[in-house]
């Protein structure tokens, strides 16, 4: 019965800096401190860091493992530590401990609500770039690598001097000045993007039908019955996969008859196997959970009202892409369908490779839960047959073919590669298995 009320900060560095330096920063704050032009100097260096960990905040894990809530609050401790430690050196003819302002604001100020240790060495290379003597060097510049635009702290007295500085930064953050890549922006484009378009989604009408008279939850029930639920693939037996694991087929001279099971890339399979396998039943329990709760056989839970509503726009379902922990579990699509087929275009691919019990011509690396692992273990069975080599020191190469192969997933059997030297073809790359350098 209440109404809560929050603070956002504001998009952007120059909002953010805007911001700060028309609510806590005014023309009697610069002029707080002697010297005034170190003290404005450094003001402008933490307010500057202030907005750039909020603003890099929205790269999501590529920004910081955890989103922490930084606030005013922590900018304003900060500044009033600095300010005491300044008029302390200023009184006491002692020069500045930048390792005491780098610890009160990396370590307790901000680093209080710091629990990644990954997070607390970024901030504190913050703190180590931008609070030492440096900034007091005119027209000091925050960003290292070359911008369009450069940040630095404009030499200046009065507050309006600020204030027409922050107005020419640009509106759109470069994420070069985060110490990102540019890849980063279109990482955090796509998500934005993704997220409007769900919300968009999720404040449709709900109660209406559809217009063949029925309801929403009759749709999607003759949608799983009708059209997905028999598109869905077999169970694995876990003993028939064991057993066919160990009549699989390796490379010559490495591992003995029956007891394939051991090598590398069989290993590899097996693995794949059982992910596959706990994906397929979190897919088959939620779909037919969706149909009983739809009956009325079974109680509502918002898991499955929120699967609901997700088959009914032919989005994923979220049990379907993640854990309860929001870890990744499966490929992230954006349609129902293009996960659907994902889903066979893997199962195409693994029931090939052990229903024949030898390796397929080809491999479709995307399709694998880890196509690192595939990679290693190509690697892992390379050193066993050249049992002098250190596996540290063996190298990928590859070599573009002229024959293109059409087909993006795993279902191109029968196809070879016409190539003088026994190898493995994934994806128009030869991966060399007699000839790799060391």
């Amino acid at each position: 019965m209440a109404i809560k009320v929050t603070t956002e900060p504001p998009k952007g560095l120059q909002a953010g800096l805007s911001r700060t330096f028309n609510t806590m920063v005014n023309q009697d704050f610069l002029e707080k401190v002697e010297p005034y032009d170190k003290w404005r100097s450094l003001v402008f260096s933490i307010c500057f860091m202030h907005s750039c960990v909020q603003e890099r905040r929205k790269f999501g894990p590529l920004g910081f493992c955890i989103p922490y809530e930084f606030n005013t609050a922590d900018l304003e401790a900060s500044m009033i530590f600095i300010d005491k430690h300044m008029s302390y050196c200023s009184t006491s003819n002692s020069p500045y401990s930048w390792n005491a302002i780098q610890y009160m604001v990396g370590e307790v100020q901000y680093g209080g609500r710091i629990t990644d240790n990954l997070d607390r060495e970024l901030f504190n290379s913050y703190c180590q770039l931008w609070l030492t003597d440096s900034v007091f060097q005119q027209n000091y510049c925050f960003n290292q690598s070359v911008t369009e635009f450069h940040y630095h702290i404009p030499d200046a007295s009065e507050h309006g001097r600020f204030m027409e500085y922050i107005a020419k930064m640009p509106g759109n953050d470069t994420p070069a000045i985060f110490g990102l890549h540019p890849n980063a922006d279109l990482t955090f484009r796509l998500k934005e993007s993704g997220e409007m378009i769900d919300t968009l989604l999720d404040i449709q009408p709900k109660e209406a039908g559809g217009g063949s008279g029925k309801s929403r939850e009759e749709e999607v029930k003759d949608k799983l019955q009708k059209e997905l639920m028999p598109m869905l693939p077999p169970d694995y037996i876990e003993m028939e996969i064991k057993e066919k694991l160990r009549m699989t087929k390796g490379p010559k001279g490495l591992g003995e008859p029956g007891k394939m099971d051991l090598v590398p890339l069989n290993i590899f399979l097996g693995q794949e196997l059982q992910r596959f396998g706990t994906i397929l039943k979190i897919v088959k329990t939620t779909m037919n959970a969706m149909c009983d709760a739809i009956d009325g056989t079974i109680s509502t839970t918002p898991d499955i009202v929120d699967s609901i509503n997700a088959v009914f726009d032919f989005r994923v379902p979220r049990k379907f892409q993640y854990d309860p922990t929001g870890a990744e579990i499966s490929w992230l699509t954006a349609s129902l369908s293009g996960w659907i087929k994902g889903l066979l275009d893997r199962y195409a691919q693994l029931n090939l490779w052990i229903s024949k019990m030898e390796r397929p011509p080809s491999f479709w690396l995307t399709g694998f839960f880890n196509p690192q692992g595939f990679l290693t273990a190509m690697k892992q069975e390379v050193n066993r047959q050249k049992k002098t080599w250190s596996l540290d020191e063996v190298e990928y190469t590859s070599e573009v073919q002229r024959e293109i192969i059409q087909g993006e997933d795993g279902r191109i059997e029968g196809k070879t590669i016409n190539h003088p030297q026994e190898g493995v073809h994934i994806h128009g790359l030869f991966l060399e298995g007699a000839g790799w350098n060391r």
